[in-house]
């Protein structure tokens, strides 16, 4: 019997290893089920003592995984490949906008309706009036409500 625990603790902690670089859910699902069935054979076959150290060393083992992939899994190749960079667009603060209206720009991304076009040489964030523009098409500044800016493709 402790080797089916010892087997399901090291599988299921695989597991939850793999999930982090193969993330779809099942990976982690499955490796958390062998830990709590794991768990649950030690309560059963070797009492609260012996369950209870089990739980704690997953727990902590857990916590230090956490912890560990915090602080050094974004410095990896792998992590730099799946984490986001900095943003880097110069976003106007809140103003009244309204001195925009009938302006022209350029959408310095694609906008789904959602995006950011420069305008006088400030970007800002835009909506369109429902339609998709490309990224590098030339736009007008048709309405301004609040902070909301609508743009039209020229």
């Amino acid at each position: 019997m402790l080797e089916w625990i010892v087997l399901l603790v090291v599988v299921g902690l695989i597991l939850v290893i793999v999930e982090v670089f193969l993330p779809s859910g099942l990976f982690g699902v499955t490796g958390g089920v062998c830990l709590v069935v794991a768990i649950g054979m030690t309560y059963a076959n070797y009492g609260i003592e012996a369950g209870t150290w089990l739980l704690g060393g997953v727990i902590l083992a857990t916590l230090v995984g956490l912890i560990l992939w915090v602080k050094y899994f974004p410095k990896t190749p792998t992590g730099r490949r799946m984490m986001l960079a900095a943003t880097t667009a110069n976003v106007a603060p809140e103003q009244n906008y309204q001195s925009l209206i009938g302006k022209t720009g350029v959408a310095r991304s694609c906008l789904r309706p959602a995006g950011i076009a420069e305008i006088e040489s400030r970007r800002y964030d835009v909506v369109t009036e429902g339609g998709m523009i490309s990224q590098g098409s030339e736009v007008r500044v048709v309405a301004v409500d609040g902070t909301k800016i609508v743009v039209r493709e020229l």
